[in-house]
């Protein structure tokens, strides 16, 4: 029995999973002197945004909407205010709450993901967490 995915989760996948290898990779890379962040996190805030745009993208292909604007590229220069403006922009208000709810408990969960991750590496590794 095969499990199938839409693209929208496909790449929800690969968010949810870009917040497993940021949480492993963070007490192994170093912080950048001088700075409270790595080049782990860089190049992560910069895969986030992608896959917030190419989420968007796919969502609207998947159920068949045009994304009024430039809401998928708001979502993916700034996911935070971006996702919620595609939300209300694609669906009725009341739907677009409840997705905005959704995708909040999404980002809480990837990110106590991540930081579990970055617990179990560091443990592992007798190393210390990143302040």
């Amino acid at each position: 029995m095969a499990i199938t995915m839409n693209r929208p989760r496909q790449v929800l996948l690969a968010l949810a999973l870009s917040f497993v290898v940021a949480g492993v990779l963070s007490p192994i890379v170093p912080e950048v002197a001088g700075k409270s962040y790595s080049v782990v996190d860089v190049v992560h805030s910069l895969l986030i945004g992608a896959l917030c745009y190419t989420w968007c993208r796919a969502d609207g292909l998947w159920r068949g909407v045009l994304p009024p604007g430039r809401s998928a590229l708001v979502a993916g220069i700034f996911p935070l205010l971006g996702v919620p403006l595609y939300f209300l922009r694609t669906r009725p208000f009341p739907r677009a709450v409840v997705a905005t709810l959704g995708a909040t408990a999404f980002l809480v969960a990837c990110i106590g993901l991540s930081g579990l991750c970055a617990i179990a590496t560091a443990a592992l590794l007798g190393k210390p967490l990143p302040e």
